[in-house]
């Protein structure tokens, strides 16, 4: 069956017909598992900030005004309650030893060496990710991921413009020095393990 859109779903909810809402939560559940686990770095309080985003929203749909995208307001629940719940956990921040110094060796194992580079490079962005505060992830998380522009992230986060612009800038240089740290540490250790 083809999907409506939004808007037809959120009608049908609004006129009593709340089986509609599962069509939206269809639609838009694998983005807002992702941007929640993307800010949290945890598969099952993932799982349950994104249902918890969605009786949210549902909850919620009647004060929804339909000016802004439904993807965006939904990704505004979904970021405020993943910022809650890092924010009501405190949970540390991992150091740079945290990633395994012989991590690069799998390299060597692997039957393919372009794809063995990538699988290194995705955990690498996955490592920083986890080392940057719940607000850097959700900025890098929106802006490269989920490919939102700094209006809808915005919108999403409710910080300005210019903000997020600057913070984005101070994320990526973050993470490009987090990265380049661990690479650092592993060359070290591979030269270490060499001379060996």
């Amino acid at each position: 069956m083809d999907y409506r859109g939004d808007i037809f779903y959120i009608e049908q909810v609004l006129e009593g017909k709340i089986n509609a809402f599962s069509y939206l939560v269809d639609k838009h559940k694998d983005k807002a598992f992702n941007l929640a686990f993307r800010i949290c770095g945890n598969r099952e309080e993932a799982e349950e900030i994104a249902q918890d985003a969605f009786l949210k929203a549902y909850r919620a749909l009647k004060g929804f005004r339909m000016k802004s995208r439904f993807d965006t307001w939904l990704y505004r629940i979904v970021y405020n309650t993943a910022i809650s719940l890092i924010r009501s956990r405190k949970k540390g921040i991992l150091s740079v030893e945290d990633f395994p110094a012989d991590a690069i060796d799998f390299l060597t194992f692997h039957p393919n060496e372009e794809e063995a580079e990538n699988e290194f490079r995705n955990s690498l962005v996955s490592f920083a990710l986890q080392k940057m505060n719940e607000e850097e992830r959700a900025l890098i998380s929106l802006f490269y991921y989920d490919e939102k522009n700094v209006t809808e992230i915005s919108e999403v986060t409710g910080i300005s413009k210019s903000n997020i612009k600057v913070k984005l800038f101070r994320a990526r240089r973050k993470m490009t020095e987090i990265i380049s740290k661990v690479e650092k540490k592993n060359t070290v250790y591979n030269e270490q393990a060499g001379s060996v």
